[in-house]
């Protein structure tokens, strides 16, 4: 993973989604394809847990954000 294209940090959820999924028409569908590529992944939904995601929250944090590119490699 190369950090200066891609910079660890927070992210809404609407952010990082849009940055996965440039191509989808509107921001829910984005974060609805980011939700089934984590429901589908069981370890990575385990993995952000532990981490402290709860699906309520509207931020990933950094450490959540490393997990994610660690799982689906950078946007």
């Amino acid at each position: 993973m190369n950090e200066t294209t891609f910079k660890i940090r927070p992210y809404s959820k609407r952010e990082l989604a849009k940055l996965y999924f440039p191509f989808t028409e509107n921001e829910e569908t984005a974060v609805a394809n980011l939700r089934m590529w984590m429901v589908r992944n069981g370890e990575v939904l385990v993995k952000l847990r532990e981490a402290g995601y709860r699906s309520h929250c509207k931020i990933f944090t950094p450490r959540q954000v490393k997990i994610l590119l660690e799982t689906f490699g950078e946007p």
